[in-house]
């Protein structure tokens, strides 16, 4: 693939660099005899330059060499170094924010310095110094940051209401006119992606965000114990009330069993089932509202509360805030249920503990509503942004294009030889615990990429590893129930509304707290309905619905 070729593919690699630390040192070799001859006076030159290099870092704190910064290129009280500084080779220095969701085994090193940091920073021709963001504080971190100046130049979330909001106070910069500059290859993907701008570009016309495209649109699963049912006769439920039966008799089924186990996605996906998605707007008879003021909000709301209430989840979860109790649970086969998100059924764990665990991934289940789809994602990936304080973003570019290139590649498979092999152009991984120990991670830095996952794609990478054959099965069946049920979403994105964006923070706070504190307690799904309007119109929410429903007339049509 050259560097203005962008079409997403499975799998045809273009770069085999290694990911160790020792990948682009240079190999010993004998020097001609010339230049032997010259080596004394070649090495009197280099002692003197040192001697005057060590006179001119007197008096600093020359800490590892670095002249006052740590091992990872932060300075002494562990701040960024300033933007646009160049390195010892020259290259440019841009930070950036990567998702922390704990997930780095000790022996690989750290969010900030690890694999996939130093492979970066030896190919891409940038140094880029990572700033941990963890993913369930991101909002609270972001603002800290933004306020005290100290947001990385490249700021990464899921959110677009965090790009609207960023953008209206300033905090970040247009990019149509960096990319016209100094892009070719992001650039070309745009061009033949022109389903992403609207995703990117806010009200003034101008883009704000860098990304690509999905692997796939599906986000969110249900995993089940097949063995569990096929063991108490069975079938796998079709509804939300078979569910709950079912979660009734695996509590009774073995001893110590909490039937639920559960992930960010528990919530999300009790709201789909109901066609009332917490945070998102919905058409109600022409008026745009929120859909926690929906009756079929409050039923998503009863559901949790009677799951909570007849001990089908961990009654501590609202303290697991990392969820490490629910992947114990899940893992040890104190559970048999697991909503999680697509690629999360950590089977390979399960099987340690249980070899004989079979897992089956649910279809969506019927209400009195009728069936709604698991989550249709957006098709924009991470979406990232420019701090407004950024001084290179030719750098930054660059390191964007590089990405897309083909950057992505080893951060997605490894390295060829060691961590997969090539089949018909796909890399099918060898040793599925090496990979998820050594490459998962590397996933996160991947601000851009061209991954592309389709069921066949996935099954050829699978290879003969029968764990890695069941993942690839049942994230085959989610992709095909995504693209088989429809998936109710009135409006294709967050509405990019700034008084909704200065406001959506502060709501979402309030509802995960009336939600979780309503499923604990006795108090009723129209009582929290009650608190969350309180909080609506205390943060002036009335106003908002005006500009959103405004917003919404004059742009509906460009979605039909």
């Amino acid at each position: 693939m050259n560097e203005h070729s962008s079409k997403p593919h499975p799998g045809s690699l273009t770069r085999r660099t290694a990911a160790d630390p020792s990948a682009g040192r240079a190999e010993g070799r004998r020097l001609p005899a010339n230049d032997r001859k010259r080596l004394p006076l070649l090495l009197l030159l280099l002692c003197t330059v040192l001697m005057l290099a060590a006179c001119s870092t007197n008096g600093t704190n020359g800490t590892n060499g670095t002249n006052g910064t740590n091992g990872s290129g932060a300075d002494g009280d562990g701040q960024a170094k300033s933007q646009g500084q160049k390195d010892s080779a020259d290259r440019p220095i841009i930070s950036a924010s990567i998702y922390d969701r704990g997930q780095i085994a000790a022996e690989e090193g750290t969010y900030e310095d690890n694999r996939w940091t130093r492979y970066i920073n030896e190919n891409s021709g940038v140094e880029v110094q990572w700033m941990p963001i963890p993913r369930n504080q991101e909002a609270d971190k972001f603002n800290v940051l933004i306020a005290s100046e100290q947001a990385p130049d490249l700021m990464s979330t899921y959110n677009r209401d965090f790009i609207t909001r960023w953008a209206s106070e300033g905090a970040i910069q247009p990019l149509d006119d960096y990319i016209e500059q100094y892009s070719t290859s992001y650039k070309a993907y745009l061009a033949e992606h022109p389903e992403l701008k609207p995703y990117l570009t806010l009200e003034d016309g101008q883009m704000y965000a860098i990304a690509s495209l999905r692997p796939t649109r599906g986000s969110t699963a249900i995993y089940i114990r097949q063995d569990w049912l096929d063991a108490l006769k069975l079938e796998v439920p079709q509804s939300v009330d078979e569910l709950l039966e079912v979660a009734n008799a695996f509590r009774a089924y073995k001893a110590d069993v909490v039937p639920i186990a559960m992930s960010t996605a528990y919530q999300p996906i009790v709201d789909d089932w109901f066609m009332a998605r917490s945070g998102e707007w919905v058409v109600e008879d022409g008026q745009v509202v929120q859909a926690v003021f929906t009756e079929r909000y409050r039923d998503a709301m009863a559901f949790r509360q009677q799951a909570y209430q007849e001990g089908l989840v961990d009654k501590e979860y609202a303290t697991d805030k990392e969820y490490s109790r629910q992947r114990q649970l899940w893992t040890t086969g104190r559970s048999g249920i697991y909503f999680a998100n697509v690629s999360d059924s950590m089977l390979a764990e399960l099987r340690k503990n249980d070899p004989e665990a079979a897992l089956t991934v649910l279809p969506p289940l019927e209400t009195k509503y009728g069936t709604n789809g698991y989550q249709l994602e957006v098709p924009n990936f991470l979406l990232t942004a420019f701090n407004k304080d950024l001084e290179d973003p030719e750098a930054a570019i660059r390191f964007i294009d590089w990405l897309i290139d083909g950057g992505w590649e080893p951060m997605t498979y490894g390295t060829e030889g060691e961590h997969y092999d090539l089949v018909d152009g796909i890399p099918v991984t060898k040793d599925l615990e090496k990979w998820q120990q050594e490459v998962a991670y590397g996933n996160e830095y991947r601000l851009v990429h061209q991954e592309l996952r389709t069921p066949d794609y996935l099954r050829i990478r699978a290879g003969d590893d029968p764990i890695a054959q069941a993942i690839a099965e049942m994230q085959s069946t989610i992709i095909h129930n995504a693209e088989t049920y429809e998936y109710r979403k009135d409006i294709p994105y967050v509405p990019p509304v700034e008084a909704y964006a200065s406001i959506a923070t502060q709501f979402e706070a309030k509802w995960k707290e009336i939600n979780v504190r309503m499923s604990m307690t006795d108090t009723t799904p129209e009582q929290a309905v009650s608190e969350l309007r309180n909080a609506w119109d205390s943060l002036g929410g009335d106003a908002v619905s005006e500009e959103v429903q405004a917003w919404y007339e004059a742009n509906k049509d460009k979605w039909s």
